[in-house]
């Protein structure tokens, strides 16, 4: 005898009948979701999240370290959130104050 599966598939199930399942799903939470990306316009792409993340970050920071170039600071901000094989590294200050890397 078989242990039931967790999502109630019973054996092999493919991954369109596994989506048609999941797409008829109504929890409150994905009602929630898609209320929050309709009145947005949509879904947001990854790269519309990482930016407002970016955003964020550096609107948090920028009272706490003033010198620094706002420009300077979205790199450098952008450059920590992003995952660590895409990550830049810093290697040296310009005469202008702006980093090299």
């Amino acid at each position: 005898m078989q242990k039931p599966k967790r999502l109630g598939y019973a054996g092999r199930v493919d991954a369109a009948e596994m989506g048609r399942k999941g797409g008829r799903s109504r929890s409150l939470e994905k009602r929630t979701a898609a209320r929050r990306n309709g009145a947005r316009g949509g879904r947001p792409r990854d790269a519309e999240r990482f930016a407002r993340k970016v955003e964020d970050v550096c609107r948090e920071l920028a009272p706490q370290v003033p010198r620094i170039d706002p420009g300077d600071l979205r790199l450098i901000v952008r450059c920590l959130l992003l995952p660590h094989e895409r990550r830049a590294v810093f290697v040296t200050r310009r005469q202008d104050g702006r980093y090299v890397f």
